[in-house]
């Protein structure tokens, strides 16, 4: 069974402290509080074996053209998909301000690339599109790559 870390036990002061992070020391404080990922179990290599023949190939779900993604962390797929999504909605403006890239794929001058993920089902895509996971209905997460 997948792991659960702390921040998905308690979600909900979790939660109110996420909504609080306005600041580079805020977030400092938050990431090291629940984002510590020393304690979190890797996958075994059982288990990337197992997942990397069933994840073989892109594949074609609403349209758009999808390749399969994978995280070391043996993390529940609810667990992965609050990670990241804070990561990139709450982290990244923070310690990264001035260098989003907007919902078009690429910013104007620049050799930064979108993509468009689900952590929750781990698949992810160039084609950047509506911003519902055709899968599972989640909002997904822009990744953005230099």
């Amino acid at each position: 069974m997948a792991f659960e870390p702390a921040f998905m036990r308690r979600f909900a002061e979790f939660d109110a402290e996420r909504r609080r992070v306005r600041t580079p020391e805020d977030w400092r404080v938050f990431a090291s509080k629940w984002f510590d990922a020393s304690s979190w179990p890797m996958k075994t290599p059982e288990q990337r074996a197992a997942e990397s023949a069933h994840k073989r190939g892109p594949l074609r779900v609403g349209g758009r053209l999808w390749s399969y993604t994978s995280w070391v962390y043996d993390l529940s797929p609810d667990a992965r998909y609050v990670y990241f999504s804070t990561l990139r909605r709450v982290g990244d403006p923070i310690r990264f301000p001035g260098s989003r890239v907007g919902a078009g794929g690429t910013a104007a001058g620049s050799d930064a690339h979108s993509a468009q993920e689900c952590p929750y089902c781990e698949i992810s895509t160039a084609e950047i599109g509506d911003d519902l996971c055709p899968q599972c209905g989640r909002q997904l997460v822009y990744e953005h790559y230099a």
